[in-house]
């Protein structure tokens, strides 16, 4: 049961699916290899130099290199380099400008340099323009390398040119549930965007993909973002359409999908990162559409998915479950069945939620 909709309620949709987005751009510096091309030794001095001469130029900058929570969680909540990816030279550097602009900047991962900013916003555009300026302020007191036809030069074909990359996380369980993720990736790839995605067959848990830019040559940095934003915008109308559907024309089984989450949430013992995202992207939809309520639970809050990733749930909320849950010697000593056990008890309080009347009178309908 298709509706028509305006792109007035595609806006009003978009924070409902677009989770997350990491705008970054890439540099390099003159007359240096790129980072996987140097040996271990040259790499860290190199980017123990870049550190020094980025510093000097912000407001206020600060090595976090050793952070060992960012280390574990950086990769899930900023979307920086991952621990195992991050060669001998690597440095992470969070920098905070003059006007508050805060950037994460990270020295000799794939590129010499990688300037980001991550979060829940929306305007693409003004984002991408702050981050711009921001990284164009560096450029010749460190030294971009720069080809007046190419543009920026980078280690990834891709992004010759402006240097941009902007990685959206969507959450779209309704085109996962009809099994519509590999048209997604046609209408994307037509339109210049990559889905994130290993087998368009098997959604990913959560049903959370990553949408980017295949390209960032032949248009400014602000109109590559505004693209990006209109795509997404497109998506929503069909993730609207994928919800609508499931709820109106397939009641009887949003309803079973429903009551399943609820018997685990209130039931299990063990929990998987997976199993834990597939549950709250159940309850982002039912909530997020009126057919279930629970008291003091927003599912728009920054954060609704990472906190049960690896990485970010021991150490945010683990460690003060653990003083508090005791769990059996074999199971709180084995890391893997501890997360797993922990994470279901922080769960669990997720199953008290209630039903809309519409939906179970739907359902029964059907």
């Amino acid at each position: 049961m298709a509706r028509k909709r305006s792109s007035k309620a595609s806006e009003e949709n978009l924070p409902l699916f677009c989770v997350k987005t990491q705008i970054s751009f890439v540099r390099n510096v003159s007359g240096a290899p790129f980072p996987l091309r140097m040996a271990p030794q040259a790499a860290k001095a190199l980017g123990k130099q870049l550190a020094a001469w980025v510093a000097k130029f912000v407001a206020r900058a600060e090595d976090l290199t050793e952070d060992a929570l960012l280390a574990d969680a950086g990769e899930v909540v900023y979307g920086l380099t991952p621990r195992k990816e991050r060669g001998p030279g690597y440095r992470l550097l969070r920098l905070t400008s003059s006007d508050g602009l805060v950037v994460w900047c990270e020295l000799m991962s794939a590129n010499h340099l990688t300037f980001s900013v991550c979060g829940d916003f929306l305007d693409f555009g003004a984002r991408t323009e702050a981050l711009r300026h921001f990284v164009d302020a560096l450029a010749e007191p460190v030294g971009f390398a720069y080809d007046e036809r190419l543009g920026y030069l980078t280690a990834q074909t891709s992004l010759v040119g402006t240097g941009l990359r902007i990685r959206s996380w969507m959450h779209l369980g309704g085109l996962a549930h009809f099994g519509y993720l590999r048209e997604l990736c046609n209408a994307a790839e037509a339109k210049g965007t990559y889905v994130e995605l290993e087998h368009p067959d098997n959604p990913p848990p959560g049903s959370l993909l990553i949408l980017f830019n295949r390209f960032s040559l032949g248009a400014r940095a602000e109109e590559i973002a505004e693209r990006h934003r209109a795509f997404l915008l497109r998506v929503s109308e069909q993730e609207t359409e994928a919800r609508w559907r499931l709820i109106r024309d397939e009641p009887f089984v949003f309803l079973d999908v429903l009551n399943r989450a609820k018997a685990t949430l209130r039931c299990a013992t063990l929990m998987s990162e997976a199993e834990a995202l597939d549950l709250l992207s159940d309850l982002r939809i039912g909530l997020t559409s009126g057919m279930i309520m629970a008291r003091r639970v927003n599912p728009l809050v920054p954060g609704w998915f990472d906190d049960v990733r690896e990485g970010v749930f021991f150490n945010k909320h683990g460690r003060l479950l653990r003083r508090r849950l005791p769990l059996p010697h074999d199971v709180d000593t084995f890391t893997p069945w501890r997360d797993d056990a922990l994470r279901a008890a922080w769960m669990r309080p997720l199953s008290s939620f209630t039903f809309s009347k519409e939906l179970v009178e739907w359902a029964a309908e059907q």
